[in-house]
Protein backbone atom coordinates (compact mmCIF):
# COMPACT_ATOMS: atom_id res chain seq x y z
CA UNK A 1 0.00 0.00 0.00
CA UNK A 2 1.18 3.30 -0.64
CA UNK A 3 1.63 6.15 1.74
CA UNK A 4 -1.73 8.59 1.82
CA UNK A 5 -0.32 11.61 0.35
CA UNK A 6 -2.98 13.69 2.69
CA UNK A 7 -0.32 12.67 5.15
CA UNK A 8 1.78 15.16 3.51
CA UNK A 9 2.89 18.84 4.34
CA UNK A 10 3.43 20.69 1.46
CA UNK A 11 5.06 24.28 1.79
CA UNK A 12 4.56 26.81 -1.14
CA UNK A 13 7.46 26.26 -3.69
CA UNK A 14 6.87 30.28 -4.41
CA UNK A 15 10.09 32.29 -2.29
CA UNK A 16 8.46 33.87 0.18
CA UNK A 17 8.31 37.55 0.97
CA UNK A 18 11.10 38.62 3.92
CA UNK A 19 7.57 39.11 6.34
CA UNK A 20 6.06 35.28 5.38
CA UNK A 21 10.11 33.89 5.48
CA UNK A 22 10.06 35.31 9.05
CA UNK A 23 6.97 34.02 9.62
CA UNK A 24 6.82 30.62 8.14
CA UNK A 25 10.12 30.53 9.92
CA UNK A 26 9.22 30.79 13.51
CA UNK A 27 5.92 28.88 12.97
CA UNK A 28 7.00 25.66 10.88
CA UNK A 29 8.11 24.40 14.58
CA UNK A 30 4.29 23.17 14.45
CA UNK A 31 4.08 21.14 11.51
CA UNK A 32 7.35 20.10 10.61
CA UNK A 33 9.04 18.36 7.62
CA UNK A 34 7.37 15.39 7.37
CA UNK A 35 5.16 14.51 10.52
CA UNK A 36 5.78 10.91 12.53
CA UNK A 37 3.14 9.16 10.13
CA UNK A 38 4.52 9.67 6.76
CA UNK A 39 8.26 9.06 7.72
CA UNK A 40 6.78 5.93 9.21
CA UNK A 41 5.24 4.89 6.38
CA UNK A 42 7.90 5.82 3.82
CA UNK A 43 10.29 3.78 6.38
CA UNK A 44 8.18 0.77 5.72
CA UNK A 45 7.88 1.69 1.75
CA UNK A 46 12.23 2.12 1.63
CA UNK A 47 12.38 -1.31 3.20
CA UNK A 48 10.13 -3.12 1.10
CA UNK A 49 11.77 -1.62 -1.95
CA UNK A 50 15.17 -2.37 -0.76
CA UNK A 51 14.26 -6.08 -0.24
CA UNK A 52 13.29 -5.96 -3.97
CA UNK A 53 9.64 -6.48 -3.52
CA UNK A 54 8.72 -3.47 -5.89
CA UNK A 55 10.08 -4.42 -9.14
CA UNK A 56 10.90 -2.47 -12.47
CA UNK A 57 9.31 -4.85 -15.21
CA UNK A 58 12.36 -4.86 -17.24
CA UNK A 59 14.76 -7.64 -15.00
CA UNK A 60 18.33 -5.67 -14.71
CA UNK A 61 17.87 -2.41 -16.15
CA UNK A 62 18.58 -0.44 -12.96
CA UNK A 63 21.87 -2.16 -12.45
CA UNK A 64 22.68 -0.63 -15.92
CA UNK A 65 24.93 3.34 -14.95
CA UNK A 66 26.33 5.32 -17.21
CA UNK A 67 29.80 6.28 -16.35
CA UNK A 68 29.86 9.44 -14.51
CA UNK A 69 32.51 11.43 -16.76
CA UNK A 70 30.21 10.57 -19.87
CA UNK A 71 27.38 11.85 -17.76
CA UNK A 72 28.35 14.91 -16.33
CA UNK A 73 29.57 16.02 -19.59
CA UNK A 74 26.36 15.53 -20.99
CA UNK A 75 24.60 17.48 -18.28
CA UNK A 76 27.43 20.61 -18.67
CA UNK A 77 26.85 20.86 -22.32
CA UNK A 78 23.35 21.31 -21.58
CA UNK A 79 23.79 23.85 -19.07
CA UNK A 80 26.54 25.67 -21.65
CA UNK A 81 24.08 25.35 -24.36
CA UNK A 82 21.30 26.73 -22.17
CA UNK A 83 23.32 29.51 -20.97
CA UNK A 84 22.15 32.07 -18.74
CA UNK A 85 18.43 30.76 -18.71
CA UNK A 86 18.11 28.38 -16.01
CA UNK A 87 14.54 27.44 -17.56
CA UNK A 88 16.19 26.12 -20.97
CA UNK A 89 17.93 23.53 -19.65
CA UNK A 90 15.34 21.05 -19.45
CA UNK A 91 14.94 21.42 -23.06
CA UNK A 92 18.78 21.85 -23.61
CA UNK A 93 19.47 18.24 -21.92
CA UNK A 94 16.58 16.86 -24.32
CA UNK A 95 18.90 17.97 -27.22
CA UNK A 96 21.98 16.43 -25.79
CA UNK A 97 20.60 13.34 -25.13
CA UNK A 98 18.56 13.28 -28.38
CA UNK A 99 21.45 10.94 -30.40
CA UNK A 100 21.77 8.37 -27.76
CA UNK A 101 20.26 4.86 -28.12
CA UNK A 102 17.79 3.31 -25.59
CA UNK A 103 19.95 1.54 -23.45
CA UNK A 104 22.12 4.51 -23.07
CA UNK A 105 19.48 6.25 -21.93
CA UNK A 106 18.58 4.08 -19.31
CA UNK A 107 21.89 4.33 -18.17
CA UNK A 108 21.97 7.98 -17.88
CA UNK A 109 18.41 7.83 -16.12
CA UNK A 110 19.89 5.52 -13.62
CA UNK A 111 22.75 7.70 -12.56
CA UNK A 112 20.66 10.56 -13.00
CA UNK A 113 18.11 8.77 -9.95
CA UNK A 114 21.85 7.71 -7.78
CA UNK A 115 22.76 11.00 -7.70
CA UNK A 116 19.42 12.28 -6.56
CA UNK A 117 19.16 9.52 -3.68
CA UNK A 118 23.27 10.69 -2.62
CA UNK A 119 21.84 14.17 -2.17
CA UNK A 120 18.70 12.87 -0.28
CA UNK A 121 20.02 14.40 2.83
CA UNK A 122 18.61 15.93 6.03
CA UNK A 123 21.09 18.81 5.97
CA UNK A 124 20.70 19.65 2.28
CA UNK A 125 17.41 19.90 2.62
CA UNK A 126 17.98 22.67 5.66
CA UNK A 127 19.96 24.42 2.84
CA UNK A 128 17.24 23.87 0.57
CA UNK A 129 14.54 25.73 3.35
CA UNK A 130 16.91 28.93 3.65
CA UNK A 131 17.00 29.30 0.03
CA UNK A 132 13.40 28.61 -1.37
CA UNK A 133 11.90 30.30 2.26
CA UNK A 134 10.78 26.53 3.30
CA UNK A 135 10.79 23.67 0.97
CA UNK A 136 8.13 20.72 0.45
CA UNK A 137 9.44 17.27 0.20
CA UNK A 138 8.23 17.55 -3.39
CA UNK A 139 10.40 20.92 -3.20
CA UNK A 140 13.10 19.25 -1.76
CA UNK A 141 13.47 16.65 -5.16
CA UNK A 142 13.27 19.56 -7.56
CA UNK A 143 15.69 21.39 -5.15
CA UNK A 144 18.09 18.37 -6.17
CA UNK A 145 17.06 18.42 -10.28
CA UNK A 146 18.31 22.32 -10.22
CA UNK A 147 21.72 20.80 -8.04
CA UNK A 148 21.96 18.16 -10.38
CA UNK A 149 21.56 20.71 -13.48
CA UNK A 150 24.48 22.90 -12.12
CA UNK A 151 26.97 20.43 -13.33
CA UNK A 152 29.75 18.05 -11.38
CA UNK A 153 31.39 20.78 -9.06
CA UNK A 154 28.72 22.63 -7.77
CA UNK A 155 26.94 19.28 -6.68
CA UNK A 156 30.09 17.93 -4.87
CA UNK A 157 31.24 21.29 -3.34
CA UNK A 158 27.18 20.91 -2.04
CA UNK A 159 27.50 17.90 -0.62
CA UNK A 160 30.65 18.33 1.06
CA UNK A 161 29.73 21.95 2.48
CA UNK A 162 25.99 23.18 2.13
CA UNK A 163 26.72 26.34 3.13
CA UNK A 164 28.91 26.95 -0.09
CA UNK A 165 25.50 27.45 -1.85
CA UNK A 166 25.44 30.98 -0.45
CA UNK A 167 27.76 31.69 -3.47
CA UNK A 168 24.67 31.97 -5.45
CA UNK A 169 22.61 34.86 -6.25
CA UNK A 170 19.24 35.16 -4.34
CA UNK A 171 16.60 34.34 -6.57
CA UNK A 172 12.80 33.28 -6.68
CA UNK A 173 13.49 30.02 -6.53
CA UNK A 174 15.93 27.38 -6.78
CA UNK A 175 14.36 24.26 -8.44
CA UNK A 176 13.99 22.92 -12.18
CA UNK A 177 11.48 19.51 -11.71
CA UNK A 178 11.26 19.19 -15.66
CA UNK A 179 14.92 18.93 -16.05
CA UNK A 180 14.61 15.06 -14.29
CA UNK A 181 12.36 14.34 -17.05
CA UNK A 182 14.49 15.08 -19.87
CA UNK A 183 15.65 11.27 -20.66
CA UNK A 184 11.59 9.53 -19.79
CA UNK A 185 10.71 12.45 -22.61
CA UNK A 186 13.37 11.74 -25.22
CA UNK A 187 12.96 7.53 -24.82
CA UNK A 188 9.06 7.65 -25.37
CA UNK A 189 9.93 9.55 -28.42
CA UNK A 190 12.04 7.02 -29.96
CA UNK A 191 9.56 4.42 -29.35
CA UNK A 192 10.93 3.16 -25.86
CA UNK A 193 7.58 3.85 -24.42
CA UNK A 194 7.82 4.32 -20.83
CA UNK A 195 11.20 4.93 -18.90
CA UNK A 196 11.35 2.58 -15.98
CA UNK A 197 11.36 4.99 -12.54
CA UNK A 198 13.61 4.26 -8.90
CA UNK A 199 10.48 4.70 -7.09
CA UNK A 200 13.19 5.11 -4.01
CA UNK A 201 13.92 8.15 -5.18
CA UNK A 202 10.37 9.29 -4.12
CA UNK A 203 10.37 7.14 -0.90
CA UNK A 204 13.73 7.09 0.25
CA UNK A 205 14.07 8.69 4.14
CA UNK A 206 16.47 11.52 4.04
CA UNK A 207 20.28 10.61 5.43
CA UNK A 208 21.70 12.37 8.42
CA UNK A 209 20.17 14.06 11.19
CA UNK A 210 17.05 15.87 11.25
CA UNK A 211 16.81 19.06 11.80
CA UNK A 212 14.66 22.01 13.69
CA UNK A 213 13.90 25.10 12.24
CA UNK A 214 15.78 26.84 14.90
CA UNK A 215 19.13 25.05 14.38
CA UNK A 216 19.29 26.46 10.90
CA UNK A 217 21.21 29.05 11.64
CA UNK A 218 23.67 27.81 13.37
CA UNK A 219 23.68 24.96 10.26
CA UNK A 220 24.28 27.10 7.51
CA UNK A 221 26.12 30.29 9.07
CA UNK A 222 26.13 31.76 5.42
CA UNK A 223 22.81 31.16 3.90
CA UNK A 224 21.16 32.44 6.63
CA UNK A 225 23.08 35.67 6.83
CA UNK A 226 22.02 35.95 2.99
CA UNK A 227 18.73 34.44 3.46
CA UNK A 228 17.26 35.56 6.93
CA UNK A 229 19.59 38.56 7.38
CA UNK A 230 16.45 40.78 5.76
CA UNK A 231 13.66 39.02 7.22
CA UNK A 232 11.24 41.69 8.85
CA UNK A 233 9.74 41.43 12.24
CA UNK A 234 6.25 40.52 12.43
CA UNK A 235 3.82 44.12 11.93
CA UNK A 236 1.18 44.81 14.12
CA UNK A 237 -1.61 46.77 14.42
Amino acid sequence: MWPDPSLNVHVPHARATPDAAGRRLASARSFGIINATRRMCLALVSAVALFGLIHSPVEGAKTQFMDEQIFWGIVEAAKSQAGANLNARPQALEIQLSTTDLASLGAFQRTYENLLLRANRWDLWGAAYLMNGGCSDDGFKYFRDWLISEGRNTYEDTLADPDSLASFAVREYFGLESFGYAASKVFARKGGGELERDFKVELAVPMGKEWSESELPAMFPKLAAKYLANAKPKQTT
